[in-house]
């Protein structure tokens, strides 16, 4: 299957963009771009157009998830299919008019590929190639595993099998450990059945246990009786202790009480009102005594003050005319500063109008000789053109006289000139030798060539070793194919496995044999068994002489005591046989484990002999190969190598010939194309040599070619150029005249404008523009004359105005004024004003103090007032007249009130820690104690229940264990338990060995699945991957081979000199490159059987080199020739080397 578009209709960052992959031989397709252009989308586009969109797509940034949309059209061997792939549930699969096709639409082409599949095999970029790389690192001593996790593109094989062994060997090994799962069962489930042997009852020590148990409960019993005792006893001295003191305590304030006799009960706060009320008397009386001082000097002060009302009356216009006074007093030194200006004003319009040649005039009819404004602007324009206009002129008659002067050099340099014409044979013929390039090198580059190929011819019969065999002797030969000799050697390397595998088990087996044999004797040296015959023997004996006495042949009191030892000793015989059966049981699975270890040993040896023989065989039938083939001596593991060196002989064969081939037919060409143009050249009469080269004639051709193809370009253009010339002269004689006539016209306006200005006619442009300046400042003079005097009138008329408000104000209030200057009555009327101002202020500030005084008078009478009254209620409740008298009564109710409580809170006391006993009664103890000796006492009682309670403590302790042997003596669910554990134990012995069978069958079969790929593969799939290693390391490595002495066997790659590198030693890229070398020889031994599918490579060659860069697309184009390739890069100096590789028709496609 191939692409032949790709549509990127709504996916990513890409809107309705198509992408081509036109058909070629070597159909590969390079997709070029920046960072961030899109090539990673394109990537996953072809992906998910196969198999699906995500339902999570993180490409929906642009468009909204269920609008993503992707198309293609596809071909193969039987048919092509153009569809879309949409975004949704189901029926994913569209026509380009989106009807629905059915899912199995792309089987026909992708077969039974899947997603996970097609981007392992059929996807490689940087990242994955370089884990690749690490990873066959890692598998570096498992030739199978680096093989089969390389085809498949599977990193982690390694990993998966050795968790997988390592699993098994947690589960069991044969050797014992506790960290083994099934050993550790094991180890419970004896402990099961050794606790399920001890729970059994005997009635001596249960009936011990049972006595015990009992007299221990009598005991705590008794102790617990002496401790109750002596507890109680310990809280009636407590009791004592803790009430005597509030019983004095009571007794004392009962007596006071009595003692104060009747006395008037006051509210609880009557101290605090009065010493309150006594206060606030105080703070009032001072308070009225200092505001009524205040009163009086307040009104003295008031009548002394005097207040100018009528000044106050028109406070605004004298504040209004003293602002005036203050804005007007510049105004004199203002108009004085004017005139002088004023005066030197005019006397600069005089000097100008001196310079013009004017009679000094009044202002007025001087103002209306100055031209008009519109007469000066139209000087000054004239002026400013003057100097165009004659540049103009100028320019023009120049420009007129230079392209004459060119007319006449072109046509002189047009006659000089001689034509001619080139022979097209002449061209014919040097195109021809010009195609072969450098014809010298062309032919050193063939014999270069040619010895090249000689001297590996050579070196690679020199390295076969057979220089006697002839190269048609050699071709002719038909030795073993690969695929033979690699089933040849993978038998062989087999059975040696086999045998080496076989000769280690065959050593495991008689260590087994001897450890079993060891444990034998050892096990009957330790436990000296009774067997079955000895209790047979035993009970002979008995019954014998139980027999003898019967029969009578003994008396019985002389056959008693022989009878009574013979019983005696079988009883024992069968007592110790059957306390001993589970060691003789396990004697005696010792001994059916050494017989099937021994018919082990036995099938074993005889399998290790069958193998030596095959391996004899076999080598005799390869030594008669050999010699039948000539090649004596010669072994099964250094025939593939003699096989390749043998190809390699071929191949240099072959390559010489070619090479012979290539050098005579470029010297033949190179003397046809001599002949040739040495004809064209003398045709032309030009000197030929015969000892010129082919190249010496090809310069003489150019140059000659050259010259006249020169003179015919240099007339066509001075020809060109000369038509040009004359177009142009014309133009510039008019423009020429243009130019006089309006210079002319510029004269006569110039004269008419200086009739209108009054200046002389013949006044040249410099006078003019001085005139012209001295007319402006004469006119700006003029202006800033009338400003000056309209500011002279109106200050003038301010001050006028402010002398006479002064005098009418003066005449109102002062009439002593009259006759001063306007601004020292001004002042003077502006200080009485601020004197009434002030008068005024003071008044109203003294009635404020008046007014607030009079209040304060009032609140002091007001409090004493009020603090008298809240006094009245508790002298009459105490009787009293006094404030004195009032204190005396407050202060025995208050001692009254504190008595009270203070027996209350006695009475209390001695009812809350009483234990429920009466007054009487807690006087009553409290009196028949000793409260001298109580404390005393109290230690010694403490210390009698410390031991008690110890005494309990031990009790309980030896009372719960005895309870509990007598406990488990009984039985309970002892047994069961043991039971159960026993199952348990047995249980996961059984789940660890289905486990470990599941666990270990599962690594034997991926051990199995990657020899079998190795038996079938290797041989083809290395031979491939050797030979596009060694492309792509540029000839470093020379192919790779395999080491099957060593365990397991190793793969290594050899180099030009002969030495093996292991994958360790080999460098990063190195390894990299092993890796897509093997990554593409199994990719091209798929496709032979498989469906091809595109192969989608992401920047492999980033970390590579111009040259290795070169050789990996050189085995992408072999692997281009059976499936679509499409190369992914953000590199565009990759391009010309893909041009180089693929030709300049490959498809490149610029995002």
């Amino acid at each position: 299957m191939r692409f032949h578009r790709l549509d990127l209709i709504k996916y990513g960052k890409f809107s309705d963009r198509s992408v081509e992959f036109p058909a070629a031989k070597q159909d590969f397709h390079l997709i070029v771009g920046p960072n961030e252009a899109g090539k990673s989308t394109l990537r996953s586009a072809i992906v998910d157009l196969l198999f699906g969109i995500p339902s999570r797509s993180p490409l929906s940034f642009l468009h909204p998830l269920n609008e993503l949309r992707l198309g293609a059209c596809i071909s193969n061997i039987s048919g092509a299919l153009e569809f879309h792939r949409a975004k949704a549930l189901k029926q994913t699969l569209r026509t380009p008019m989106d009807v629905v096709l059915p899912d199995t639409a792309l089987t026909a082409f992708l077969g039974v590929a899947d997603r996970h599949f097609f981007d392992q095999m059929f996807g490689l970029d940087h990242t994955r190639l370089v884990e690749g790389g690490n990873s066959i690192l890692n598998a570096q001593n498992d030739v199978g595993q680096v093989l089969f996790q390389s085809a498949v593109g599977i990193a982690s094989l390694g990993k998966i099998r050795d968790a997988l062994m390592a699993e098994a060997d947690k589960l069991w090994a044969p050797r014992k450990s506790a960290e083994r799962a099934y050993y550790s069962a094991a180890d419970q489930l004896e402990k099961a059945a050794a606790a399920l042997k001890e729970t059994t009852v005997r009635t001596k020590v249960w009936a011990e246990a049972n006595s015990k148990v009992e007299n221990l409960h009598e005991s705590l019993a008794s102790e617990r009786d002496r401790h109750q005792h002596l507890q109680g006893k310990r809280s009636g001295l407590e009791r004592v202790r803790r009430l005597a003191p509030f019983l004095q305590t009571l007794k004392d304030a009962e007596k006071q009480l009595a003692e104060l006799g009747h006395v008037v009960d006051l509210p609880i706060d009557a101290a605090a009102i009065l010493s309150t009320a006594e206060r606030e008397l105080a703070v009032a009386s001072q308070l009225l005594q200092l505001r009524n001082g205040e009163v009086e000097k307040a009104e003295g002060d008031l009548g002394e003050i005097n207040v100018d009302q009528a000044v106050l009356e028109i406070a605004a216009e004298i504040s209004k005319i003293d602002e005036l006074r203050l804005q007007y007093s510049p105004y004199d030194n203002d108009i004085e500063r004017q005139e002088m200006q004023r005066s030197a004003l005019w006397r600069d319009v005089g000097e100008a109008c001196v310079q013009l040649g004017w009679q000094s005039e009044c202002e007025a009819s001087l103002a209306g000789r100055l031209p008009t404004l519109l007469v000066r602007r139209e000087l000054a324009k004239l002026t400013r053109d003057f100097s165009g206009l004659t540049q103009g002129l100028r320019a023009a008659e120049q420009a007129e006289k230079a392209k004459l002067a060119e007319i006449e050099l072109l046509l002189k340099q047009l006659a000089e000139l001689q034509a001619g014409e080139v022979n097209p044979a002449l061209r014919a013929a040097l195109a021809s030798a010009r195609s072969l390039g450098d014809p010298d090198t062309a032919i050193q580059k063939q014999q270069a060539l040619l010895t090249r190929a000689q001297s590996a011819l050579e070196t690679s019969l020199q390295t076969l070793g057979q220089s006697h065999i002839a190269i048609s002797d050699l071709m002719a030969m038909k030795p073993p194919s690969q695929h033979t000799l690699s089933r040849l050697l993978q038998d062989r390397h087999t059975l040696m496995a086999d045998r080496k595998a076989l000769l280690k088990r065959l050593e495991d087996q008689k260590t087994g044999v001897a450890r079993i044999e060891l444990e034998i004797s050892q096990f009957k040296a330790l436990h000296h068994l009774t067997t079955y015959e000895d209790v047979v023997q035993a009970r002979r004996d008995r019954d014998a002489s139980w027999l003898a006495i019967k029969t009578g042949e003994i008396d019985l009191p002389q056959g008693a005591q022989k009878f009574e030892t013979t019983l005696r000793h079988a009883d024992e015989v069968a007592d110790t046989r059957l306390n001993n059966v589970e060691q003789i049981t396990e004697l005696q699975s010792l001994t059916h484990q050494l017989e099937r270890e021994q018919q082990s040993l036995s099938m074993l040896e005889n399998q290790y002999a069958h193998l030596n023989e095959e391996l004899q065989q076999g080598d005799v039938k390869w030594l008669a190969m050999m010699q039948d083939l000539g090649l004596s001596g010669t072994a099964l593991e250094d025939m593939g190598d003699w096989l390749a060196k043998r190809e390699k002989v071929l191949a240099a064969a072959i390559a010489y010939r070619d090479a012979q081939d290539s050098f005579d037919q470029v010297s033949k060409t190179v003397a046809e194309f001599r002949l040739n143009l040495a004809n064209a050249l003398r045709e032309i009469s030009l000197q030929v040599a015969e000892s010129d080269s082919l190249s010496a004639l090809c310069v003489q051709a150019e140059s000659f070619i050259k010259a006249v193809d020169g003179a015919k370009v240099r007339h066509e253009t001075l020809s060109a150029q000369l038509q040009a010339a004359q177009t142009l002269a014309t133009p510039l004689q008019q423009a020429t005249d243009e130019a006089k006539f309006e210079l002319s016209r510029w004269t006569q306006m110039w004269s008419n404008a200086l009739v209108k200005s009054g200046l002389p006619e013949d006044s040249d442009i410099g006078t003019v523009e001085g005139a012209l300046a001295l007319i402006d400042q004469i006119e700006e003079k003029l202006k800033k004359i009338r400003l000056i005097q309209e500011r002279i009138e109106v200050m003038a008329g301010d001050l006028k105005g402010f002398s006479g408000e002064a005098d009418r104000l003066a005449q109102v209030i002062a009439p002593e004024l009259k006759g001063q200057s306007a601004p020292k009555i001004t002042q003077a009327l502006a200080k009485r004003l601020t004197q009434a101002r002030e008068t005024a202020a003071e008044a109203a500030r003294l009635k404020e103090t008046l007014r607030v005084a009079k209040a304060q008078v009032v609140t002091a009478k007001e409090s004493i007032q009020t603090a008298t009254a809240s006094l009245k209620p508790l002298m009459e409740r105490a009787g009293v007249d006094t404030t004195i008298l009032l204190n005396e009564a407050i202060t025995r109710s208050d001692e009254h009130r504190r008595l009270k409580a203070q027996i209350d809170q006695a009475k209390a006391s001695l009812v809350n820690g009483g234990d429920g006993l009466t007054r009487m009664q807690i006087e009553a103890e409290i009196d028949t104690a000793d409260l001298v000796q109580l404390s005393p006492e109290l230690t010694h009682i403490t210390d009698q229940l410390s031991d008690a309670e110890q005494r309990q403590r031990e009790l309980s302790v030896d009372h719960a264990n005895s309870a509990r042997v007598l406990s488990e003596i009984g039985g309970s669910d002892a047994a069961a338990q043991a039971e159960a554990q026993r199952q348990e134990a047995l249980a996961k012995m059984s789940d660890v060995a289905e486990r470990y069978v599941k666990v270990f069958t599962a690594g034997r079969l991926l051990r199995w699945s990657i020899d079998r790929y190795r038996e079938e593969k290797q041989g083809p799939l290395l031979a491939r991957a050797g030979a596009i290693f060694s492309k792509l390391t540029l000839g470093s490595f020379q192919r790779l081979v395999v080491d099957f002495e060593k365990e397991p066997p190793i793969l290594e790659g050899l180099r030009l000199d002969g030495k093996l590198v292991s994958i360790s030693g080999m460098s990063d890229g190195a390894r990299d490159q092993l890796y897509l070398a093997l990554r593409l020889a199994s990719l091209e031994m798929h496709l032979q059987q498989a469906m091809p599918l595109p192969f989608i490579a992401d920047d492999l060659f980033i970390n590579y080199d111009d040259a290795r860069a070169k050789a990996g697309f050189e085995a992408l184009r072999t692997l281009s020739e059976q499936t679509q390739v499409i190369f992914l890069s953000h590199h565009d100096h990759l391009i010309p080397t893909v041009e180089e590789v693929f030709g300049k028709q490959v498809n490149v496609v610029v995002l």
